[in-house]
C-alpha cells in the first residue's frame, strides 16, 4: 500500500498540472514539481521492484499507474466530497500499513 501511495501522490502531482484538472479542486504549485512528481512515482515503483523482483514489480507498478489514474481522474469528475473521500481512504489504508509493520 506504501508504493501505491506514492505512486497515488505523484500521479495526483502531475494531474494537477494538467488543463484538464478540475477547477473546484486545489491546485499544488511549487518551484519542484516537476521534479517531485516522477521522484514519487520512482519511489513507488522502487518499493514494489524490491518486493517482488524486476518483471513482477514493473507489472505492479504498471497496473498502480493505470489504477491510479483512473482514480484520480474519476473521483476528481464526481465531485469535491468524492474526491476527498478518495485521499482520506487511501491515507487510512497507508496508515493501516504503516501500524502492523510497526507491531
Amino acid at each position: 500500500m506504501l508504493a501505491l501511495y506514492f505512486i497515488i501522490a505523484g500521479l495526483y502531482l502531475y494531474y494537477s498540472k494538467s488543463k484538464y484538472f478540475p477547477l473546484f479542486l486545489q491546485k499544488l504549485s511549487f518551484p519542484g514539481l516537476n521534479i517531485v512528481a516522477p521522484l514519487l512515482l520512482m519511489i513507488g515503483t522502487a518499493i514494489y521492484i524490491s518486493s517482488g523482483g524486476w518483471a513482477g514489480g514493473l507489472l505492479l507498478s504498471l497496473a498502480a499507474c493505470m489504477l491510479g489514474f483512473l482514480l484520480i481522474q474519476l473521483f476528481a469528475v464526481l465531485g469535491k466530497t468524492y474526491f476527498y473521500g478518495l485521499v482520506a481512504a487511501v491515507h487510512f489504508l497507508a496508515l493501516i500499513e504503516l501500524v502492523s509493520y510497526a507491531g
